[in-house]
């Protein structure tokens, strides 16, 4: 192509760009030689680039399967922890004031003491029906209006392997609970000082037993322990 003839198209290519109808322009002439020079190693390069490729895709698959056979899985090692035993509650003794009243009443020659603050009140003893499959120092239940109260023989609980040897006159309530110690007489009322009294220190053997009342020789009860003990079905042993 000449060099008007070529600046002829190229002039009627931009004429056709800048103009406001929206035909498309001519293409301009592209020399062939090139054009066939590119296709051409293109087309000998292809094959061996795919063959190539192949290769690696091989490789690649072949790694894989062989990492895969020889992974491994994690050994997870349970640890036992060792979880201490619930700790046995504290055995606190009875808190008073400097002086409190206290009820004094016998039972089998044996007097016992119990605070007025824990004391439930006091009912004469009447008719007692008997419950089968209880210990032998549950005397059986006693109706007081609409309530069913619990009847300690106190004697059999507080002395095992002893029977009283009169019958029961009163039932000696313990808090607020429905439980009551039998006993055969009641002495009364009396005001004590904390330093009449050798309070223990510890639960022992006795957890019910909360000092001695060191003048008259009684026992000063713990209710609350007391209470623990019979509604575990226990007498003072334990058993």
């Amino acid at each position: 192509m000449s060099q008007s003839s070529q600046y002829k198209a190229m002039e009627s290519y931009f004429n056709a760009l800048l103009s406001e109808s929206h035909s498309e322009p001519e293409a301009l002439p592209v020399a062939a030689p090139a054009v066939q020079e590119s296709a051409t190693s293109v087309a000998f390069a292809e094959p061996a680039m795919e063959q190539q490729l192949a290769g690696l895709l091989s490789n690649v698959e072949t790694l894989g399967k062989e990492v895969k056979e020889h992974v491994v899985a994690p050994v997870v090692k349970q640890l036992s922890i060792p979880v201490a035993p619930p700790s046995a509650p504290v055995w606190r003794n009875i808190e008073t004031e400097k002086e409190f009243q206290a009820l004094f009443f016998v039972v089998s020659g044996v007097t016992f003491a119990v605070p007025l603050t824990e004391l439930g009140g006091i009912h004469q003893l009447a008719k007692i029906n008997t419950l089968f499959g209880k210990p032998d120092w549950f005397s059986g239940v006693m109706m007081q209006r609409e309530s069913q109260l619990n009847v300690v023989d106190t004697t059999r609980w507080i002395m095992p392997g002893r029977v009283a040897d009169t019958p029961y006159e009163y039932l000696v309530m313990l808090g607020s609970s429905v439980w009551g110690l039998a006993c055969h007489q009641l002495i009364g009322t009396e005001l004590l000082q904390r330093e009449r009294i050798q309070w223990r220190n510890s639960a022992g053997r006795r957890p019910w037993l909360a000092g001695m009342v060191k003048d008259k020789m009684c026992a000063l009860l713990h209710v609350q322990e007391l209470l623990t003990l019979l509604e575990r079905g226990v007498n003072i042993d334990g058993i």
